[in-house]
């Protein structure tokens, strides 16, 4: 993006939250902790971290209450002081939208077997795990106070983890890194860090997080989507950075929901038509020794390339670089189940030349789909981390263009996941061939009053669930669940009596009277 044009979108990012402000109010409350104790570890970068963040959040509309190396009565203090502000705020019939940002010291510490998160204040002498308890801040405390307010929204960012604390560590009372929180209605929680890890005190999530704050026309959840997905790939690490998206009101964007008018309707249609097609050795062959693509333009037939072994497809047809041309994606599947297909742009340079591209970087195991992104033709993919792991469950969205005859990545984001209030994840089980192990949960499903139970096995050929079933108390029967996932909620709202459920991101599956299962809903 070239300067003049980024200095208009904030102008105009900027012109969106001012009109918002007439109706909605924001404010932050920021705290960067790093006057830490020798016993404790000092940090270097968390005050830095803060002033990146109120300048991307004033950017936005937002009022700020930075606070620095605060202790416990002091982070108490501001607390109450951001609550106050909301409640001034909301009574005067603003709708108020919250933020919260903690740069500094966290951990994990576990009471009766349960992991609670704390906030370390600054200047704490911690010589001892157990003075957490004491000395820290409950991040739950104040989750469950936020959430009491009058907020429309709540956004909760704890930058911390920055390095492990320096005091042993003992399983039984505390750990390194954060655990992960439920979701809440109207509130998003966002860690640095993955579950149990900790991340170099170098500003990476606050410097991405606060650009992608700025960017006009992203939905906020989908502004953190992306962030956390960008600092997991820079940090080159398989654990992502953690986010519980509880519901939020619609259309909710922090730099206003509207990129630029610039881009509207469909490109204009290819002025050279092409069709492409590989060619069939036998016609019942499925694998083809030489799969060779040809097309013809205008009348003439071209042979293009010879991919050798393998089960083709033409997948999509447009004119993806926008030079009048009719462009392809093509799959070229090499057999087996191991490994999903790979998956090419042909693209039609003209003259008879077609340049032949391989899209890398992405694990997709379903057909792209065509969709305009800022006016232009893109393939979008969605990736899936299927492989024999425990790893917990993700998928990417990639949104692929043509510039030139290279494909270029003009977008990586999280697929948003359905709310659950309960639910399991294949990085539940351990990463064993062990058939027989299986993990449950209890929620009332039929709402009698009495709880049920969702059991799950394990598949570690693929890391997925399975033979899932839901067991009502008093019935002799469990009612099967025809799918495997790799996560398996239970959604807020019922079908045919019974709680429906969420395989994966959004595959809703409901009670089938007739079959006598949960099956999936057709969209």
């Amino acid at each position: 993006m070239s300067m003049l044009r980024y200095c208009f979108a904030l102008l105009f990012c900027a012109a969106l939250a001012c009109q918002a402000l007439a109706d909605e109010k924001r404010i932050a409350l920021l705290i960067g902790n790093q006057d830490y104790p020798p016993e404790v570890g000092a940090l270097t970068n968390t005050h830095q971290d803060v002033r990146t963040m109120e300048a991307a959040l004033i950017d936005v509309g937002f009022e700020t209450m930075p606070g620095f190396d605060l202790d416990e009565d002091g982070m108490e203090d501001a607390f109450d002081a951001f609550e106050a502000r909301i409640s001034e705020e909301a009574d005067a019939g603003h709708e108020v939208i919250a933020f919260f940002y903690y740069s500094g010291h966290g951990a994990a510490a576990y009471e009766d077997r349960e992991a609670r998160n704390y906030l370390i204040p600054a200047r704490e002498s911690i010589t001892a795990a157990s003075h957490i308890f004491r000395k820290g801040v409950e991040l739950e405390d104040v989750l469950s106070s936020l959430q009491s307010t009058q907020a429309k929204a709540v956004f909760v960012v704890s930058d911390a983890c920055r390095n492990e604390l320096k005091f042993a560590f003992s399983k039984s009372i505390a750990d390194k890194g954060m655990t992960r929180v439920s979701q809440r209605p109207g509130m998003l929680v966002a860690f640095a860090t993955a579950a149990g890890e900790t991340t170099p005190d170098d500003g990476l999530f606050a410097n991405t997080l606060a650009e992608e704050i700025r960017r006009p026309g992203q939905d906020a959840v989908v502004a953190f989507y992306q962030a956390l997905a960008e600092v997991s790939d820079k940090r080159k690490s398989s654990s992502r950075p953690f986010m519980a998206p509880g519901k939020l009101p619609r259309g909710l964007c922090f730099a206003g929901c509207t990129s630029s008018p610039a881009h509207s309707g469909e490109p204009n249609e290819p002025t050279r038509k092409a069709d492409y097609w590989f060619t069939e050795d036998t016609e019942y062959s499925l694998f083809q020794e030489n799969a060779v693509l040809k097309a013809t333009v205008n009348g003439l037939e071209y042979t293009i390339h010879e991919f050798g072994y393998g089960a083709p497809e033409v997948e999509l047809l447009k004119d993806f670089n926008a030079d009048g041309t009719l462009d392809a994606v093509i799959s070229v599947h090499d057999g087996g189940n191991c490994c999903p297909a790979k998956y090419y742009f042909v693209a039609d340079m003209g003259s008879g030349h077609f340049l032949v591209s391989e899209i890398e970087d992405i694990y997709a195991w379903d057909p792209p789909t065509a969709e305009l992104h800022e006016g232009r033709w893109v393939a979008r993919f969605v990736s899936l981390n299927e492989s024999q792991n425990t790893e917990d469950f993700k998928q990417d969205i990639h949104l692929y263009t043509l510039k030139g005859d290279k494909p270029e990545l003009v977008l990586k984001t999280f697929k948003r996941e359905a709310a659950a209030v309960s639910e399991l994840r294949s990085s539940m089980f351990e990463d064993s061939d062990d058939a027989s192990e299986m993990q449950s949960l209890q929620f009332d499903f039929d709402d009698d009053g009495t709880a049920d139970t969702l059991t799950c096995g394990f598949w570690s050929r693929w890391g997925r669930l399975t033979a899932c079933e839901v067991k009502l108390a008093g019935d002799d029967e469990p009612i099967p669940v025809e799918t495997s996932c790799k996560r398996l909620g239970v959604l807020d709202a019922r079908r045919n009596g019974l709680s429906m459920l969420v395989c994966d991101s959004d595959q809703v599956h409901a009670f089938d009277a007739k079959s006598d299962a949960y099956i999936l809903l057709e969209h």
